[in-house]
């Protein structure tokens, strides 16, 4: 599914917070979003999912596949996320249900899009359980029960069982440490790309950005400041704003020790 984004302003409380953003993802390209806290990002994110806070006012464009998002009614958006759109965000623990068992936040999308039979969702569960690498013995499980690493692992699944077309990824690692960051980043990506699904995928560490995408915009104050290839942003970036990322990255990177010796 293909993402156009033109001229996008998003103003909160009278204060605008996005401006004049311009962002294209191509059917089946992972792009990065990438910029310091406060910088915007998330509320592009909810802009597109159509969650954005009732004092939030959007306008500009946001075409998805044909059709455009800004203005859409709710009915409209509802279609879309969970059967079209699916979302892994930044804390597991505070985006899943803490009264729901795994099975039942996976089969929710399930449930609300598809008139299935509750052995049809118990399948695609186990399915997807075993594509994101948790024993099917947890479908019984809650969240609290659960390390943050398969909490997350659950989230993709949630995002991923109704085989959407296009995967927001919102700082899905940040919670993480940083073995279960690589993990996470390579598990989503690989799912993604088995799907030929499309992601935007969220951050403010180019060093996951570098494993999750090929391409990428940078974003500062709510402004795309820079915007290419991501192993040319990340070894030659031209804006201070994009140097600053890069910098950080090269002090926490993904790379295992194992891999740092054989360098």
């Amino acid at each position: 599914m293909s993402v156009d984004i033109h001229g996008l302003n998003i103003a909160v409380g009278g204060r605008l917070i996005v401006s004049d953003v311009d962002l294209a993802i191509a059917d089946g390209e992972r792009v990065g979003l990438i910029g310091s806290s406060g910088s915007g990002k998330s509320m592009i994110s909810k802009a597109i999912l159509g969650l954005l806070p009732l004092t939030a006012a959007a306008d500009g464009s946001i075409d998805m596949s044909g059709t455009e998002i800004i203005g859409a009614s709710e009915h409209v958006l509802a279609d879309l996320r969970g059967r079209y759109v699916g979302a892994v965000f930044q804390n597991p623990a505070a985006s899943l249900n803490p009264v729901m068992t795994v099975a039942q936040q996976i089969s929710l999308p399930l449930k609300l899009h598809y008139d299935l039979t509750k052995a049809e969702r118990a399948d695609r569960v186990n399915a997807m359980l075993d594509k994101v690498g948790l024993d099917r013995d947890m479908a019984g499980k809650y969240p609290h029960e659960l390390s943050g690493g398969q909490q997350q692992r659950v989230g993709i699944a949630t995002a991923l069982i109704t085989s959407p077309r296009f995967i927001i990824a919102d700082e899905p690692t940040t919670a993480l440490d940083s073995i279960t960051q690589r993990q996470i980043v390579d598990l989503l990506v690989s799912l993604v790309d088995d799907a030929g699904a499309s992601m935007l995928f969220i951050t403010h560490d180019f060093s996951v950005l570098a494993r999750a995408t090929t391409r990428c915009y940078v974003l500062d104050a709510g402004r795309i400041v820079e915007s290419g290839a991501t192993a040319n942003l990340l070894a030659a970036p031209a804006t201070l704003q994009a140097q600053r990322l890069v910098a950080a990255a090269q002090t926490l990177t993904l790379r295992t020790p194992k891999e740092d010796s054989h360098e």
